[in-house]
């Protein structure tokens, strides 16, 4: 079997809104640490997740694209892998040598020329000068910038950064290479010598963590994809269906970005009653959302009917652009449930991605009471391996007569 160079378990990273509240926490950390006290699990004020529970494994010779919205957690992943962020919990374990091409020029020293900088990226790298001088000419070649090699980089464009520094870092096979949208700046001829190169890389047994929002390079190179939403891992599986999943968390139905129509209006946030508020998730806390795997049973407890006459409780799944998904819709009477309720779809047929779950009351039609955020619903994966669209819906085989 292929041997893993990289292998993540229950990565988890939170930061701080607040630059107070951050050096604050920094020392009550600090000292929690010394006294064996440490807890990362839970959130602070101004606190949120960067990243939470994820694992995954990488193989020798494999690339692995890592897509998903602005802010979902893909630089940080990458720099936690790089050892430029301390995880809060879990841990990386990787084998071997590493390149990294993080930042847009964050590799090379602005006041060096071309060539210093061809020379002192290949010291880092353990090349001796005999090694180096074999390898300027291989990487003129291929950054196009023989004209500016005695010029200061300062001077370079972001398009003459990136060549010079993606020539640079992928002169030679590595054991792991960490890419983070540095192709983005370059022209489309660029490009394509970029993802030439990395599959030369990834037959020579590299493996590479490719984060870009180009769905065209990432489909021409990535073996797998991991899709992150919001800092959590959402799925880790064929491009394809990790694109797929990815429009429809995103409240689109395909690739193209055609969107599902026009959605109805959400009403405004009103609770007369208070009964609305009260809804809570039956399993715990959820002011950290509530996570979900896509088959399970979801159940809410409510509290007392304080309403009069017959009603109707209205479950409604929205998708983060707005789009209504789903709806649950039951029959109240009145004089029923004096002590509360508790309501359950026993499958939730949503597929993995996110939502926000809103709640309304409704009698002849009219709203008597919604609230627009009663929970945030994190759906993973059940583990299937077979494509269920936006939902998944429940059938009985029987044997015919």
């Amino acid at each position: 079997m292929t041997p893993i160079v990289l292998r993540i378990e229950g990565l988890a990273k939170k930061f701080n809104r607040s630059p107070s509240r951050t050096l604050t926490n920094g020392l009550l950390d600090f000292g929690a640490r010394l006294l064996g006290r440490a807890d990362s699990s839970r959130l602070r004020e101004a606190e949120f997740w960067a990243l939470r529970d994820l694992s995954l494994e990488a193989r020798r010779g494999e690339c692995i694209g890592v897509i998903g919205p602005n802010g979902a957690g893909k630089s940080t992943l990458l720099r936690i892998i790089n050892g430029d962020v301390r995880p809060d919990a879990g841990r990386v374990l990787r084998q071997g040598n590493m390149t990294p091409l993080i930042r847009l020029g964050g590799g090379l020293q602005p006041m060096l020329t071309g060539r210093e900088n061809i020379y002192t990226k290949c010291q880092e790298f353990g090349f001796d000068i005999q090694k180096t001088d074999a390898l300027v000419e291989p990487i003129l070649a291929f950054s196009g910038l023989r004209e500016n090699l005695d010029v200061p980089v300062r001077q370079y464009s972001d398009g003459m950064y990136a060549r010079l520094e993606f020539a640079i870092a992928t002169a030679v096979p590595m054991d792991l290479l960490l890419i983070d949208e540095v192709l983005a700046v370059g022209d489309m001829a660029f490009q394509i010598r970029c993802l030439e190169r990395l599959e030369e890389l990834k037959r020579a047994g590299t493996t590479i963590l490719f984060v870009s929002h180009s769905e065209m390079n990432v489909r021409q190179i990535a073996d797998r994809c991991l899709l992150l939403f919001e800092g959590e891992a959402l799925g880790v599986g064929e491009t394809d269906a990790m694109f797929r999943r990815y429009y429809e968390a995103s409240g689109f139905l395909d690739r193209n970005l055609k969107p599902m129509g026009m959605a109805p209006e959400m009403p405004a946030d009103f609770d007369p009653s208070g009964i609305l508020s009260g809804i809570a998730w039956a399993h715990g806390q959820q002011n950290e959302g509530v996570k979900i795997t896509s088959g399970a049973a979801l159940e809410l407890s409510l509290g007392p009917n304080a309403w009069r006459g017959n009603a109707v409780l209205v479950f409604q799944f929205w998708s983060p652009s707005g789009l209504l998904l789903a709806s649950s819709e039951v029959a109240i009477e009145d004089g029923v449930g004096e002590g509360g309720w508790r309501f359950e779809i026993p499958r939730l047929g949503l597929a993995p991605g996110r939502y926000r779950l809103a709640a309304g009351i409704q009698a002849e039609r009219a709203w008597l009471g919604y609230l627009r955020e009663v929970l945030e619903l994190a759906v993973s994966e059940d583990g299937l391996r077979s494509e269920r669209g936006l939902f998944r819906l429940d059938g009985k085989l029987t044997p015919a007569r």
